[in-house]
């Protein structure tokens, strides 16, 4: 199975490709950005909601103007050349429609073909003179292995240099066999490079780049548009569990305020946070394109005690009243509860609701990735919330982004957007996406599987060689024991750090099956958990295996979910347990200091 999501030095730069997932780099006036953003809004205003699922390439092209053309046609990446050079386009030979500037601005098709294990791309050329080369969007389809391109130059010997590339995330490598061209998908190779093309300059990419104009069949609907009443409340953990609480909430774009008011309970006296509020674009959700979004923190609070609150604005309405508990100040125990592999199900959500009645005492919900199926559609996020009733407006959520959170290569911006959690992850990374937080006796390690992995190794172990917690968990959405992917560099990275400094248990999803792990040390079985670390993968909705092959190292699998985990710890026992969402134990085991 290939790895559709990269472990190599991909960094925060991915995060800033297109404005569809980051803020930071602004779009230059006359950007594929701004004429789409601009299209899409008169788009709205001139067709109705059929038509806008009907719309074809050939429609679009009547409908720009000749200026935006001429940006989509020439905006999309830009260069600078020191000597004369012919540009090879590599398009995806399943594409439906070729992009319409490709044959407009004097590419020609050539017979070449160049092959990676996955996909084939015809060849088309064109020669440009020193200075500046611009290319177009790569269709308004979202067909995701987008084109990539190489430079050689047009008399033998010339040494080409580029320059001034737009945009300069990515960074220039050699055509050849084995090279890569996505970086959301570093393990795809290419497997057959024509002779003419080996050695010249290669211009790596992402798939996500095919969003940027993608305008056919692209128009969605949430089925939980936002109001002026406040909903998706969520409780989340920024700071001190034991002091402060973050409570996140959605309202309409027109709301503009947003307070929450809370006091402890048999009290009268009311206390107010005032929420700080943004404004979150889904340019391509028809019904509900902008809402507002807020976020507050409430600090001061005493350890160990009920609060209860909602959210609202002095002149709108407010949210139904909901209660939480801080952390107690002593070492109590405490229990929570973590889930595989969400993908904003129904059947999950079902299962969360059951899990807070069964397990009210629960301090806090973990989630190890892969929330929702497409990162960057809102209505998904719509959905896990919808889903999830009310859950975490009583319990705060701690997650980590799987590959499809930080989707193509785009990054997690959207997923960033829905939380607010500790930013003491590692330097140069994207914010709140990697992170540590402690609970009573334990420390809780959530790492960005999608980021860097060595690029997080200094980081990692500095939270665990500095930790005097009695428990330790680490959550990532990688699961370095399982049978389909071998995950060698998580392994050799994580895994001999979670060795030495005994991490008690790993976290995770993406495979889509249950499995634990017997003490893992080193790669080899140890007799007790004071040994090794207890490996474990979980799913929470039903399963995919078309395979079921085996592994030494288990102790319990189950080739289908959906599952849950409990995990309590008072004193020096931990007890786990796996329920299905009948409240069947599947699996249990105990570890004793």
């Amino acid at each position: 199975m290939k790895s559709y999501f990269s472990l190599k030095n991909v960094l925060c730069f991915l995060l800033c490709v297109t404005s569809l997932s980051c803020q930071k780099q602004k779009p230059v006036s006359g950007s594929v950005k701004n004429v789409v953003d601009d299209v899409v809004t008169r788009l709205y205003k001139d067709l109705n909601e059929k038509q806008l699922d009907t719309l074809s390439d050939r429609y679009i092209m009547t409908f720009l103007t000749k200026e935006e053309k001429e940006v989509l046609a020439t905006k999309f990446w830009t260069f600078d050349v020191n000597v004369p050079v012919t540009v090879s386009l590599m398009r995806d030979t399943a594409q439906p429609v070729v992009p319409f500037w490709i044959t407009e601005s004097g590419f020609k098709k050539t017979a070449m073909l160049v092959k990676n294990e996955e996909y084939t791309y015809e060849v088309w050329q064109k020669d440009f003179d020193k200075g500046k080369v611009e290319l177009g969007i790569n269709g308004f389809d979202k067909h995701r292995p987008v084109y990539f391109i190489s430079v050689g130059a047009q008399k033998k010997g010339d040494d080409v240099k580029v320059t001034n590339v737009y945009p300069s995330e990515f960074p220039l490598m050699t055509m050849k066999q084995g090279a890569f061209t996505y970086h959301d998908w570093d393990g795809l190779i290419l497997t057959q490079v024509p002779a003419e093309l080996s050695g010249q300059v290669l211009f790596t990419t992402v798939r996500g780049r095919a969003r940027e104009a993608h305008l056919v069949s692209a128009f969605r609907k949430t089925q939980t548009p936002s109001s002026a009443a406040p909903d998706q409340v969520l409780l989340t953990f920024s700071g001190d569990p034991k002091t402060t609480m973050d409570v996140q909430w959605r309202t309409q774009s027109a709301v503009e305020e947003g307070i929450v008011k809370y006091w402890q309970e048999q009290s009268s006296d009311t206390l107010t946070a005032k929420g700080a509020g943004f404004k979150m674009e889904d340019r391509l959700l028809q019904n509900d394109r902008f809402v507002n979004r807020f976020t507050a923190r409430l600090d001061h609070l005493k350890p160990g005690t009920n609060y209860f609150y909602k959210v609202g604005s002095t002149s709108g309405k407010w949210s139904p009243v909901a209660h939480f508990r801080t952390e107690p100040a002593n070492n109590e125990g405490f229990s929570f509860i973590w889930f595989g592999d969400t993908h904003k199900s129904q059947i999950w959500g079902d299962m969360a609701q059951k899990s807070l009645k069964r397990h009210p005492e629960i301090a806090f919900y973990d989630i190890a990735g892969d929330l929702v199926s497409t990162g960057l559609n809102r209505d998904e996020w719509d959905e896990l919330w919808q889903h999830s009733g009310n859950v975490f407006s009583y319990k705060p959520l701690m997650a980590v982004p799987g590959n499809h959170d930080s989707q193509d290569g785009l990054g997690a911006g959207m997923y960033q957007e829905m939380f607010s959690l500790p930013e003491n992850g590692p330097k140069g990374f994207p914010k709140e996406m990697t992170y540590a937080f402690n609970y009573q006796d334990a420390l809780f390690v959530m790492i960005d599987a999608t980021l860097s992995v060595p690029g997080q190794t200094a980081w990692l172990e500095e939270k665990l060689r500095t930790s005097r917690a009695k428990w330790k968990f680490v959550f990532f959405h990688f699961p370095p024991y399982n049978f389909v992917e071998p995950y060698d560099e998580i392994r050799k990275e994580w895994g001999t750090l979670f060795d030495k400094y005994h991490v008690d248990m790993v976290m995770s999803g993406h495979m889509h099956y249950y499995l634990r792990t017997k003490p893992m040390n080193n790669g080899k079985e140890m007799v007790s958990a004071a040994q090794g670390t207890i490996y474990t993968m979980s799913i929470s909705i039903p399963g995919k295996q078309e395979e079921w092959l085996p592994e030494d190292y288990a102790v319990k699998r189950y080739p289908d979910g959906p599952l849950y985990q409990h995990i309590s710890m008072k004193g020096n026992t931990l007890i786990y347990k796996c329920y299905n969402p009948e409240g069947e134990v599947k699996d249990s085991f105990e570890i004793v200091k």
